[in-house]
């Protein structure tokens, strides 16, 4: 499987009026909402809500979830095509692309450097915080690793692998409990068949690597994975510009939306997604 059939989805919290009370600062000193729903992009209406975004391999979009309509934050402007994105419980967005990790801007899009990483497993192809604010990262191979930042460059840990035979297909997703969820597919699986074309919904311990398959979901290439009102949102990167709302239970999926680029009028090649990881299961 190669980089083209690798999916991911992120939902992030974004950023909030500067005087909201409760209200946190991300890195690149935009002030984002606490997460009731009030004052972050897409959220409006919505109770214990987190800002969802995702993004192409060179742009960050904001998700409206009531409305179900997709908007440009702006371009990543970095030197290499981005390959996933993650959120942490301080709202910061991190992303990543097959050699380094950056920071990007809930406001312009742009992406700031952080460091250069060593290969986990393969290629970086997945990204996800803890509630903790662990940074864990995996490849399309069966292969996790925890991402340090304190030093520099960043360390990448030795890496876990998935069980069952299993591998990503795209990405991971954590939530405020402590599940991670994972869009998977066997590796016994040839391109575009199997599990490749029906990708599954996993949950992954990330100490032992243990994979427990919750269930297929009916759609190919979820490149990006988030969660939002109960359930795993996964983003298409087939080209259809596809977005899919995965049952947490049984994995079965459900058509969410179809978005189109807001500048072009073409559907989205989604590349990542992601979401605070202090995202509530029960919203």
């Amino acid at each position: 499987m190669n980089r083209v059939a690798t999916i991911v989805l992120v939902l992030l919290a974004a950023c909030g009026p500067a005087d909201r009370q409760g209200a946190n600062t991300g890195v690149d000193g935009s002030v984002t909402g606490d997460g009731t729903g009030s004052g972050q992009p897409g959220c409006s209406g919505l109770a214990n809500c987190y800002s969802v975004y995702a993004h192409s391999d060179s742009v960050l979009y904001v998700v409206d979830l009531q409305a179900k309509t997709l908007s440009t934050v702006g371009n990543f402007n970095a030197p290499e095509t981005i390959t996933d994105l993650a959120v942490a419980p301080d709202n910061t967005i991190y992303v990543v692309s097959e050699t380094a990790i950056y920071t990007a801007s809930a406001t312009t899009g742009h992406a700031t450097k952080v460091g250069t990483l060593a290969a986990c497993g393969s290629r970086a192809v997945a990204l996800t915080t803890l509630p903790n604010g662990e940074i864990w990262a995996g490849d399309f191979k069966g292969a996790v690793c925890q991402i340090d930042i304190t030093t520099t460059p960043p360390t990448v840990k030795p890496p876990i692998t998935l069980s069952g035979g299993l591998a990503l297909s795209g990405d991971l997703v954590a939530v405020a409990d402590g599940t991670v969820y994972g869009t998977a597919y066997k590796l016994s699986d040839g391109a575009n068949m199997g599990t490749q074309a029906n990708n599954l919904l996993v949950k992954i311990d990330l100490t032992t690597g243990t994979t427990t398959p919750i269930g297929a979901s009916g759609f190919p290439s979820l490149f990006g994975a988030s969660f939002a009102e109960g359930g795993v949102i996964g983003f298409t990167h087939d080209g259809s510009g596809r977005v899919v709302k995965m049952d947490p239970t049984t994995g079965a999926g459900t058509l969410f939306a179809t978005f189109m680029d807001p500048s072009t009028g073409k559907p989205i090649t989604f590349a990542g997604a992601g979401v605070n990881s202090l995202v509530p299961v029960i919203q």
